[in-house]
């Protein structure tokens, strides 16, 4: 528990968010119209079906079915991030099939 505590009171929190999903959409040019169509739908599927289960987590939290302690407390802070966080990511995917991919610019003419 004390390493635990200097981890949160003193080390720097490491902000680097590794997002596969979102490094791959640097190359939704190179997908056809179909097969980027069919990955956003599914990607959005993914996220939003998370987002359910946390909510339904959180529900259950608010209900009191896993008490009040303040690690429950803790938890459901930790239970609100994914629920925002697979949402944003579920509406991205969303407005990402509203969009065409980014195309190369051809060079231009001499």
């Amino acid at each position: 528990m004390t390493e635990v505590k200097r981890w949160l009171t003193e080390v720097d929190v490491d902000h680097t968010m590794r997002l596969q999903l979102l490094l791959r959409s640097l190359f939704f040019w190179m997908m056809d119209t179909d097969e980027l169509q069919r990955h956003l739908e599914s990607e959005a599927q993914y996220y939003r079906q998370l987002a359910d289960q946390y909510r339904d987590y959180a529900a259950r939290k608010d209900r009191g079915e896993f008490g009040y302690s303040e690690q429950t407390q803790s938890i459901r802070v930790t239970i609100e991030a994914g629920v925002r966080l697979y949402t944003a990511l579920a509406d991205w995917a969303d407005w990402a099939q509203t969009v065409p991919p980014a195309k190369p610019t051809p060079p231009p003419k001499p």
